[in-house]
This record gives C-alpha cells, sequence and structure tokens, in this order.
C-alpha cells in the first residue's frame, strides 16, 4: 500500500514521468505477487512487504536525483516576475526559410515584474513541452523523454500577470538563445533580471528554436540547418538573428509609443519602458549575435556575450557600447576544442570586441554551465557536458555579475 501512495503522490504533484515507467511496471508486478501468493507464512510476507517497500522508495528516489523536478529556484530580487508570450512579424522581411514569399515571424517572451500574482498561474519552463522535446531531440541527438520533468517544471514566474506599473519606466533586456536551443534557456538569469526590475524579453530565432508554436497554432519546425566551420554559411545565419533583433527592438519601440492594438495586455506598457536603457545577452551564438547587433546598431546601450565564438563583423566594425565577454575555463576549453587556430581567433576577436579588461573567464565553467543545462540532471557533470562546480554559485556568480554590468552602463539604480 505504500508504494502506491508513494506512486499516487509523485503522479498527482507531478504528473507521470517516463524515466518512471519502468518503476510504475515493478509496482504493479509486485502489488499482484504480493496480493495472489498465499503460500507464504505472516512472517515471511511481512519480511517481503518491508523489502519491497524499501526498494520502492530507493527506486522513487533514483529517478527524482538524476531526473529532478524543480530545478529552477526563486529569483532572489524584490519583485514577483510576470510573463507572457507575443508574436512578432516583420512584414519588411521576406523569410528566407518559409514557403513562398512569407514575413519573418518571430515568438518572443516577455518577463517582468509584477506584484499581483493572485489569479495567474505558474508558468511552465516551456510554454511547448511535448513539441520542444520532440524537435530538441531531432535537432541535437539527445533523447527528448530525458527533458520531460525539466521542461514541465512550474517555473517562478507567472503567466499573463499585470505590469507593475511605476514612475519611472524599466530599462530592458534582449536575450538571445544558443544554437539549437530556445528562449528557455536561462531561466536562472531572465528570472534574476527581472525580479531586480528589469524588463527582459527573450527572442526565438525561428527555424533554428525547438518548439517554436506561432500566436494562431503554426508550427514552423526547424529548417535544414547545420552548424559547421564554414563562416561565411554560419555569418549568414547570425545576420538574419541580428535583424530578429533589431525587428524585436521596433516591435517594442511601437509597443512603448502605444502602436500596437491587437494585444489588450501591451496596452499598460505604453511609456513604461525606457529607450535610451537598453540592454543585449545572448549565450554561444546567441552572444554572438549581441556583439554584431551592438556594432550595427547603436538602439542598444549595453551587451554581453556568454562563451560564443563571434561570428559577424563585430571584430572589425568594432563595439562602442560597453561589451562584456564570460568564458570558459582556458584549460578545460582547450580540451574541448581541438582547434589551436580556432581557439586563437576566439581569444583575438573576443578581446577586440571587449577589451582584454572586459573578458572575465570562469575556473572550472564549460560552455553550457552559462546556460540552465546543468540543473537538468548531475548525469551532465559525470559525463563531462558541464562542469564540475556548484551550479548554483556559479549562477549566482553570473547573476552578479550580469546585474553590476547593465547596473553601471545602462545607470539603472537598484
Amino acid at each position: 500500500m505504500a508504494q502506491w501512495i508513494l506512486l499516487l503522490t509523485q503522479v498527482w504533484v507531478n504528473g507521470w514521468r517516463l524515466p518512471m515507467v519502468l518503476l510504475y511496471l515493478i509496482t504493479l508486478f509486485l502489488t499482484f505477487r504480493l496480493t495472489f501468493n498465499v503460500s507464504r507464512t505472516k512472517k515471511q510476507t511481512v519480511a517481503k512487504r518491508t523489502l519491497i517497500t524499501v526498494f520502492l522508495l530507493f527506486a522513487l528516489a533514483l529517478p527524482g536525483y538524476l531526473f529532478p523536478w524543480f530545478t529552477v529556484k526563486e529569483p532572489t530580487g524584490p519583485y514577483q516576475v510576470g510573463t507572457k508570450t507575443f508574436e512578432v512579424v516583420d512584414n519588411s522581411r521576406v523569410d528566407q526559410w518559409a514557403e513562398g514569399d512569407e514575413p519573418r515571424r518571430i515568438m518572443v517572451q516577455l518577463w517582468y515584474p509584477t506584484e499581483d500574482v493572485k489569479h495567474s498561474p505558474k508558468a511552465k519552463y516551456h510554454e511547448h513541452p511535448s513539441l520542444f522535446m520532440e524537435e530538441f531531440a531531432e535537432l541535437n541527438g539527445i533523447p527528448g523523454f530525458l527533458l520531460q520533468s525539466f521542461v514541465k517544471q512550474k517555473v517562478p514566474a507567472y503567466n499573463h500577470a499585470t505590469l507593475l506599473n511605476q514612475e519611472n519606466p524599466y530599462p530592458i533586456i534582449f536575450f538571445s538563445h544558443g544554437f539549437g536551443s530556445n528562449r528557455s534557456q536561462n531561466h536562472f538569469q531572465v528570472l534574476e533580471l527581472a525580479s531586480q526590475g528589469y524588463i527582459v524579453v527573450g527572442i526565438d530565432h525561428t527555424y533554428f528554436s525547438p518548439g517554436t508554436v506561432f500566436s494562431n497554432g503554426d508550427r514552423p519546425g526547424l529548417a535544414d540547418i547545420e552548424f559547421t566551420g564554414d563562416d561565411d554559411l554560419l555569418n549568414d545565419y547570425l545576420y538574419e538573428w541580428s535583424k530578429d533583433a533589431q525587428s524585436v527592438l521596433n516591435w517594442v519601440e511601437n509597443v512603448n509609443d502605444g502602436e500596437i492594438h491587437d494585444e489588450v495586455w501591451l496596452e499598460q506598457a505604453k511609456g513604461q519602458i525606457d529607450l535610451s536603457k537598453v540592454g543585449y545577452l545572448g549565450h554561444s551564438f546567441g552572444g554572438a549575435t549581441a556583439s554584431h547587433t551592438l556594432a550595427v546598431d547603436n538602439r542598444f546601450h549595453a551587451g554581453i556575450n556568454m562563451d560564443g565564438f563571434p561570428y559577424g563583423d563585430a571584430h572589425e566594425l568594432g563595439v562602442k557600447q560597453p561589451f562584456l565577454t564570460l568564458i570558459g575555463d582556458d584549460s578545460l576549453t582547450a580540451d574541448y576544442i581541438d582547434d589551436e587556430d580556432y581557439l586563437a581567433e576566439f581569444y583575438r576577436r573576443i578581446e577586440s570586441i571587449s577589451g582584454s579588461d572586459n573578458v572575465i573567464p570562469f575556473k572550472d565553467a564549460l560552455h553550457l554551465d552559462f546556460s540552465d543545462f546543468p540543473l537538468l540532471s548531475p548525469v551532465t557533470k559525470w559525463i563531462g557536458m558541464t562542469g564540475n562546480l556548484s551550479t548554483k554559485e556559479l549562477h549566482n556568480t553570473i547573476n552578479n555579475i550580469t546585474l553590476e554590468f547593465f547596473n553601471t552602463h545602462l545607470n539603472v539604480s537598484n
């Protein structure tokens, strides 16, 4: 009976989970054996029941340890965090990956300060977890079911909550994901920024982002795209990502001017965004996008690249705005990337863009440590995908550096 109570509690609280299917089947089998095996003595039956219960407790705890349920923690700022998604359509751009002469369509997600959360449900880590798991597996070769607990978890952000109206408008930070990832990948960071008084706009770069669903329910899917060593091809991708960010900033300007009339929620954002304080944050290919975008669009006032090779033209054009680069452990990166010329060019470009004083290496950190990925499972450390350091401490440090940088260079008083 105890094992059934445990299992039913788990399913009720967290939903069924594929990594635990074997445990569900074992429980059914053992219950059947205990129910219909009447040949044993009472003493033997009690001993067996005790052994089975201990086994099931262990079996229940193991998947919860390997694939934990609640890994995105509460942010530390004074504000609650609201979230809402929108579709941005840029009719001035023809989407080169769409069928026909379609305009570029981009899904964005806002995270923002709020205080009225009584009637707003908590958001899921990803808005469309099943589709995300399917397309992520297709794109990255990692079985999607391993992500089930992670992407279905509830996070400390509240769907459709009202924007906290203030006398002083909010600074805004753009976020771009890495190649093959999506706007949800850095919850540890965007939630913290929003809780500290920023509006954050996360961009799904359409056809590069698994799990994208447009506002009318259309699913664009993934383009046949490869991350190769072809700089010209990757530059072409990056130019489109940068145009996405600029398209979204055009939309933000229209929102702030009260010119978007097809979304009632956006009416409250009129005049609430300080367009003299626009930052851009990105991880991996998204970080490269941030550096290039600042080089070509001075409406962005400060930026951070987290461990992204700076494709694009920023290293040639120069970035006049303050720009910070966070990178992984030099020695671990050299072990991971066995290409001396690539690494030499990487370091040359990031120093050219940020200046050597604004390049910060993180000891024992690997590329994926600058995202939520190490929160997925301790297995990521065991197999060398993330570094052997405290994820909590690393993420806290990244958040502190990010806040200090943007507070300073966007002239934000927190």
